[in-house]
């Protein structure tokens, strides 16, 4: 049996060098101070287990409250138009044009549309990658 890979001579010949040293008047003092030195670690332990379990508790209610709109709050995105014709400072370069193309394809012909972002109730789902 082997407990942190120290088997039962090395864990024997520790306890022997030990009692060598301090003698066995001191042997009872000295675990009482070992035992008391690691309650106490244990206990500081639990105390900052439980305080991170709170801490996080409190940020997922947060969370949760934040996700969760009031009902009078849930109005309908706002959609502003946008020109569907690029003027001559936003035609399409080479870098973009691969993007421009994926944004008509998924129009189908619409109307570029810009929602305002203050009105925005759900995530749209993202756009798929561009096959080619």
């Amino acid at each position: 049996m082997n407990v942190f890979g120290v088997g039962p001579t090395e864990i024997f010949i520790v306890l022997i060098v030990i009692l060598v040293l301090f003698g066995p008047e001191r042997l009872p003092e000295l675990a009482k101070k070992i035992g008391g030195a690691s309650r106490e670690i244990r206990d500081n332990l639990n105390n900052v287990n439980e305080q991170m379990n709170s801490a996080l508790e409190a940020s997922m209610e947060i969370d949760k409250a934040k996700m969760i709109q009031p009902a009078s709050s849930t109005a309908a995105p706002t959609v502003i138009d946008q020109p569907t014709n690029p003027t001559p400072a936003e035609s399409p370069t080479p870098e973009n044009s691969s993007a421009d193309a994926t944004s008509a394809r998924s129009d189908a012909g619409a109307e570029n549309r810009i929602l305002n972002p203050d009105s925005i109730v759900e995530p749209a789902p993202p756009a798929p990658p561009p096959q080619g």
